[in-house]
């Protein structure tokens, strides 16, 4: 239990740390307008395979939740083949992740892999091509 209170409080900071800190670089726009940004910053690489990373995305019109951003922790496994899943997300009620999120979870998902030609497959490139060269 000890040990469990330290690192529930680092999760908890990691996952609602402030997005004004953070310099969103802006990677992909999709079909429906939705704009995806990620951190490079603050990419943690291990074993030059597994890269974990936070994602940004500001949405075109209000999504499911009704909310207009939402920021992502998600792992990358740059191994044959790539895929990722998402480990923590917040959805917020203004851009670039402003306001207190409206809605939240920290359940590791299921792995997904990236259709050829998707936003995640050039996400993925990018973060992947990051850990190689570290």
């Amino acid at each position: 239990m000890k040990k469990f209170i330290p690192l529930a409080a680092l999760f908890i900071s990691l996952v609602f740390s402030s997005a004004c800190f953070a310099e969103w670089i802006l990677v992909e726009k999709n079909f429906y307008g939705d704009l995806y940004y990620i951190d490079f910053d603050r990419i943690k690489i291990k074993n030059k395979r597994a890269v974990f990373f936070w994602e940004l995305i500001n949405y075109a019109k209000p999504n499911k939740y009704g909310t207009l951003s939402a920021k992502d922790f998600k792992e990358a496994d740059c191994g044959i083949p790539r895929k990722t899943r998402s480990l923590a997300e917040s959805y917020y009620p203004q851009p670039m992740a402003q306001g207190s999120p409206s809605v939240s979870g920290s359940k590791p998902q299921e792995w997904q892999y990236p259709q050829p030609g998707s936003v995640m497959e050039t996400i993925l490139n990018k973060v992947c091509a990051l850990a190689k060269k570290k």
